[in-house]
């Protein structure tokens, strides 16, 4: 019989976060969708439900092993992307986490981090032309590294995301309400827009 392949645990592991998005705390706030290309690197996406201006975009590392430093056990994960497809973008994220396959579910905590700070904060180097990154961060939850921040419970990362999202809109709304005249450049076009 043969071992669990990397393609089944990444499927499987971008299926469990997908998972947390929608059944999350709040729970079915979030329409999860999984992208039909993967050119992007986005692994899901979401938006709200019913606010399709916003959309969040989640690559998945996931690892079912954890490393011990001293007592404390440790999450790594490596990944390697060509320096023209390193996407930051205020709404790219990564989800960093601990499989446990005994469970079959995500063990605490979970780090949900922006691009930006992956990519600068992460320990990388260039090589053979291509980005190496080395995430790792501490599963202690007394621990004070430097992904604390990002650090939470598997059921609090739809919230985050919610959060996120709705602070994004909130800030983008008076721009949205009143579009610039550019915006309607045929003759006879109606913008429709719900209701305040």
């Amino acid at each position: 019989m043969s071992s669990l392949s990397d393609v089944q645990f990444s499927r499987f592991a971008e299926m469990e976060a997908a998972k947390l998005l929608t059944f999350g705390r709040p729970r079915g706030v979030l329409e999860v969708m999984l992208p039909m290309t993967d050119d992007e690197r986005r692994d899901l996406e979401a938006h709200i439900k019913e606010h399709f201006r916003l959309s969040f975009a989640m690559q998945v590392k996931a690892s079912y092993v954890l490393y011990r430093l001293a007592r404390a056990a440790r999450f790594q994960k490596s990944f390697v992307v060509r320096p023209e497809r390193l996407i930051e973008d205020p709404f790219f994220y990564y989800f960093f986490g601990f499989m446990d396959l005994d469970t079959m579910a995500y063990r605490a905590p979970v780090f949900l981090v922006p691009s930006h700070v992956v990519h600068s904060e992460a320990v990388h180097q260039l090589r053979g032309g291509l980005l190496h990154y080395n995430f790792v961060a501490s599963m202690d939850p007394k621990s004070k590294d430097r992904w604390r921040p990002y650090a939470c419970e598997p059921a609090e990362v739809a919230g985050r995301v919610v959060k996120f999202l709705g602070a994004q809109e909130a800030h983008r709304r008076p721009s949205l309400r009143h579009p610039a005249g550019s915006i309607i450049v045929q003759p006879g076009t109606i913008l429709v827009g719900r209701a305040a």
